[in-house]
Protein backbone atom coordinates (compact mmCIF):
# COMPACT_ATOMS: atom_id res chain seq x y z
CA UNK A 1 0.00 0.00 0.00
CA UNK A 2 1.06 3.75 -0.39
CA UNK A 3 1.18 6.60 1.59
CA UNK A 4 -1.67 7.44 3.47
CA UNK A 5 -2.14 10.70 5.63
CA UNK A 6 -5.22 12.07 7.25
CA UNK A 7 -6.09 14.36 10.21
CA UNK A 8 -8.96 13.61 12.36
CA UNK A 9 -10.37 16.50 14.99
CA UNK A 10 -11.47 16.18 18.38
CA UNK A 11 -15.63 16.08 18.18
CA UNK A 12 -15.42 15.25 14.33
CA UNK A 13 -16.70 11.78 12.56
CA UNK A 14 -13.75 11.23 9.46
CA UNK A 15 -15.51 8.24 7.47
CA UNK A 16 -12.79 6.52 5.16
CA UNK A 17 -14.58 4.56 1.64
CA UNK A 18 -13.03 2.24 -0.19
CA UNK A 19 -14.60 -1.12 -1.92
CA UNK A 20 -13.09 -4.37 -0.26
CA UNK A 21 -9.67 -4.55 -1.11
CA UNK A 22 -9.02 -0.53 -1.43
CA UNK A 23 -6.82 -0.72 2.01
CA UNK A 24 -9.23 1.27 4.22
CA UNK A 25 -9.91 -1.71 6.54
CA UNK A 26 -5.77 -2.44 6.84
CA UNK A 27 -5.73 1.17 8.01
CA UNK A 28 -7.87 0.75 10.78
CA UNK A 29 -5.84 -1.68 12.21
CA UNK A 30 -2.49 0.05 11.73
CA UNK A 31 -3.95 3.14 13.56
CA UNK A 32 -4.69 1.28 16.31
CA UNK A 33 -1.15 -1.29 16.56
CA UNK A 34 -2.94 -4.31 15.24
CA UNK A 35 -0.74 -4.08 12.06
CA UNK A 36 2.51 -2.51 11.90
CA UNK A 37 3.52 0.47 9.83
CA UNK A 38 6.60 0.15 7.45
CA UNK A 39 6.80 4.19 7.68
CA UNK A 40 6.09 7.10 8.83
CA UNK A 41 4.33 8.05 12.36
CA UNK A 42 1.29 8.61 13.96
CA UNK A 43 0.12 11.79 16.19
CA UNK A 44 -1.85 12.56 19.28
CA UNK A 45 -2.46 16.07 20.09
CA UNK A 46 0.68 16.79 18.13
CA UNK A 47 3.18 14.49 19.95
CA UNK A 48 4.37 11.37 18.12
CA UNK A 49 2.89 8.05 19.78
CA UNK A 50 4.65 4.51 18.84
CA UNK A 51 1.44 1.82 18.64
CA UNK A 52 3.51 -1.42 18.36
CA UNK A 53 0.85 -3.22 20.01
CA UNK A 54 -3.12 -2.76 21.15
CA UNK A 55 -2.33 -2.30 24.23
CA UNK A 56 -0.12 0.42 23.74
CA UNK A 57 -2.91 2.10 21.49
CA UNK A 58 -5.34 1.69 24.36
CA UNK A 59 -3.11 3.56 27.03
CA UNK A 60 -2.41 6.08 24.67
CA UNK A 61 -6.58 6.89 24.27
CA UNK A 62 -7.03 5.27 21.14
CA UNK A 63 -10.02 2.64 21.06
CA UNK A 64 -11.01 -0.12 17.92
CA UNK A 65 -14.19 -1.67 17.17
CA UNK A 66 -13.26 -4.29 14.75
CA UNK A 67 -15.57 -5.39 12.04
CA UNK A 68 -15.47 -8.72 13.42
CA UNK A 69 -16.77 -8.87 16.54
CA UNK A 70 -15.62 -12.42 17.33
CA UNK A 71 -11.90 -10.35 17.53
CA UNK A 72 -12.95 -8.29 20.12
CA UNK A 73 -16.13 -9.94 22.35
CA UNK A 74 -16.16 -13.62 24.14
CA UNK A 75 -19.65 -15.06 23.06
CA UNK A 76 -19.85 -17.95 25.66
CA UNK A 77 -19.02 -15.29 27.91
CA UNK A 78 -21.88 -12.86 29.82
CA UNK A 79 -22.58 -9.37 28.17
CA UNK A 80 -21.48 -7.79 31.73
CA UNK A 81 -18.31 -9.65 31.47
CA UNK A 82 -18.10 -8.16 27.39
CA UNK A 83 -18.33 -4.81 28.84
CA UNK A 84 -16.19 -5.08 31.65
CA UNK A 85 -13.08 -6.21 30.20
CA UNK A 86 -11.15 -3.06 29.28
CA UNK A 87 -12.07 -1.55 32.68
CA UNK A 88 -11.27 -4.71 35.13
CA UNK A 89 -8.22 -2.71 36.41
CA UNK A 90 -9.82 0.62 37.31
CA UNK A 91 -12.64 -1.48 39.63
CA UNK A 92 -10.18 -3.75 41.42
CA UNK A 93 -6.74 -3.96 41.43
CA UNK A 94 -6.51 -7.25 43.31
CA UNK A 95 -9.97 -9.13 43.01
CA UNK A 96 -13.05 -9.28 40.69
CA UNK A 97 -15.84 -7.16 41.68
CA UNK A 98 -18.36 -8.82 40.05
CA UNK A 99 -21.29 -6.81 41.60
CA UNK A 100 -19.33 -3.50 40.13
CA UNK A 101 -19.08 -5.17 36.66
CA UNK A 102 -22.94 -5.83 36.42
CA UNK A 103 -24.03 -2.37 37.87
CA UNK A 104 -21.52 -0.91 35.47
CA UNK A 105 -22.75 -3.13 32.50
CA UNK A 106 -26.73 -2.27 33.06
CA UNK A 107 -25.55 1.54 32.72
CA UNK A 108 -24.33 1.00 29.43
CA UNK A 109 -27.05 -1.69 28.47
CA UNK A 110 -30.12 1.08 29.02
CA UNK A 111 -28.32 3.62 27.48
CA UNK A 112 -27.64 1.85 23.99
CA UNK A 113 -31.13 0.10 24.31
CA UNK A 114 -29.20 -3.21 24.13
CA UNK A 115 -31.70 -6.20 23.77
CA UNK A 116 -32.44 -8.36 25.69
CA UNK A 117 -31.83 -6.19 28.80
CA UNK A 118 -30.03 -9.02 30.70
CA UNK A 119 -26.27 -8.38 31.87
CA UNK A 120 -26.02 -12.00 32.48
CA UNK A 121 -27.11 -13.24 29.42
CA UNK A 122 -24.82 -14.72 27.33
CA UNK A 123 -23.51 -12.84 24.48
CA UNK A 124 -24.06 -15.29 21.91
CA UNK A 125 -27.56 -15.30 22.31
CA UNK A 126 -27.60 -11.41 21.71
CA UNK A 127 -28.61 -10.94 17.69
CA UNK A 128 -25.36 -9.53 15.74
CA UNK A 129 -26.57 -5.46 16.30
CA UNK A 130 -26.52 -5.91 19.82
CA UNK A 131 -23.39 -7.51 19.63
CA UNK A 132 -21.98 -4.48 18.24
CA UNK A 133 -23.85 -2.33 20.90
CA UNK A 134 -22.19 -4.58 23.63
CA UNK A 135 -18.33 -3.78 21.66
CA UNK A 136 -19.01 -0.31 21.65
CA UNK A 137 -20.26 -0.16 25.53
CA UNK A 138 -16.72 -2.24 26.04
CA UNK A 139 -14.97 1.55 25.28
CA UNK A 140 -17.70 3.38 26.50
CA UNK A 141 -16.83 2.72 30.11
CA UNK A 142 -13.55 5.36 30.10
CA UNK A 143 -14.14 7.34 27.06
CA UNK A 144 -10.94 6.87 24.61
CA UNK A 145 -9.74 10.27 23.04
CA UNK A 146 -9.79 8.27 19.37
CA UNK A 147 -12.15 5.80 18.13
CA UNK A 148 -11.61 3.97 15.22
CA UNK A 149 -14.71 1.86 14.04
CA UNK A 150 -14.53 -0.44 11.04
CA UNK A 151 -17.58 -1.97 9.46
CA UNK A 152 -19.60 -0.82 12.40
CA UNK A 153 -22.80 -1.37 10.90
CA UNK A 154 -22.70 -4.47 8.64
CA UNK A 155 -25.39 -7.01 8.62
CA UNK A 156 -27.20 -4.71 10.97
CA UNK A 157 -30.99 -4.15 10.73
CA UNK A 158 -32.66 -1.00 9.94
CA UNK A 159 -33.32 -0.45 13.51
CA UNK A 160 -29.90 -1.28 14.71
CA UNK A 161 -28.03 0.89 12.39
CA UNK A 162 -30.46 3.61 13.84
CA UNK A 163 -29.07 3.31 16.96
CA UNK A 164 -25.20 2.68 16.31
CA UNK A 165 -25.84 6.33 14.24
CA UNK A 166 -27.58 7.56 17.57
CA UNK A 167 -24.39 6.38 19.54
CA UNK A 168 -21.75 7.95 17.16
CA UNK A 169 -23.37 11.42 17.10
CA UNK A 170 -23.42 11.34 20.87
CA UNK A 171 -19.78 10.17 20.83
CA UNK A 172 -18.81 13.08 18.55
CA UNK A 173 -20.68 15.65 20.81
CA UNK A 174 -18.68 14.40 23.86
CA UNK A 175 -15.66 15.68 21.63
CA UNK A 176 -14.22 12.54 20.70
CA UNK A 177 -12.26 12.09 17.69
CA UNK A 178 -13.96 9.14 15.67
CA UNK A 179 -13.26 7.00 12.68
CA UNK A 180 -15.10 4.92 10.47
CA UNK A 181 -14.18 3.23 7.58
CA UNK A 182 -16.16 0.98 5.32
CA UNK A 183 -16.85 -0.48 2.48
CA UNK A 184 -20.99 0.56 2.47
CA UNK A 185 -21.43 3.93 1.03
CA UNK A 186 -24.46 4.47 3.13
CA UNK A 187 -22.38 4.04 6.34
CA UNK A 188 -20.17 6.88 5.85
CA UNK A 189 -22.64 8.72 3.81
CA UNK A 190 -25.03 8.55 7.26
CA UNK A 191 -21.98 9.09 9.87
CA UNK A 192 -19.50 11.12 8.32
CA UNK A 193 -18.53 14.96 8.86
CA UNK A 194 -15.91 14.53 5.97
CA UNK A 195 -14.97 11.49 3.77
CA UNK A 196 -11.72 9.93 2.41
CA UNK A 197 -11.93 7.85 -0.90
CA UNK A 198 -9.09 5.27 -0.68
CA UNK A 199 -7.80 3.12 -3.68
CA UNK A 200 -5.41 0.46 -3.81
CA UNK A 201 -3.78 1.66 -0.77
CA UNK A 202 -4.07 5.57 -1.19
CA UNK A 203 -6.59 8.20 -0.46
CA UNK A 204 -7.79 9.44 -4.19
CA UNK A 205 -10.45 11.87 -2.95
CA UNK A 206 -11.48 14.25 -0.24
CA UNK A 207 -15.04 15.47 0.38
CA UNK A 208 -15.82 17.34 2.35
CA UNK A 209 -18.16 20.63 2.79
CA UNK A 210 -20.25 19.36 -0.58
CA UNK A 211 -22.64 18.03 -1.35
CA UNK A 212 -22.04 14.08 -2.05
CA UNK A 213 -23.44 10.99 -2.69
CA UNK A 214 -23.42 7.24 -3.04
CA UNK A 215 -22.61 7.78 -7.02
CA UNK A 216 -19.89 9.83 -6.56
CA UNK A 217 -18.60 7.68 -3.90
CA UNK A 218 -18.66 4.96 -5.92
CA UNK A 219 -17.26 7.10 -8.97
CA UNK A 220 -14.47 7.85 -6.63
CA UNK A 221 -13.87 4.65 -5.24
Amino acid sequence: YGDVSLTVRAGEVLGIFGVLGAGQLDLARTLFGLRPAERGRILLRGRPIRLSSAAQARRAGLAFVAESRRLMLFGTEPVFKNVSISILERISRLWLRPDVERLVARQHVQQLRIRPADVTATLETLSGGNQQKVALAKWLTHLPEVLVMSEPTRGMDVGAKADVIRIVRSLREKGLAIIVVSTEPETVLSLADRILVMRKGRVVREFADEPVSKDRLLEAA
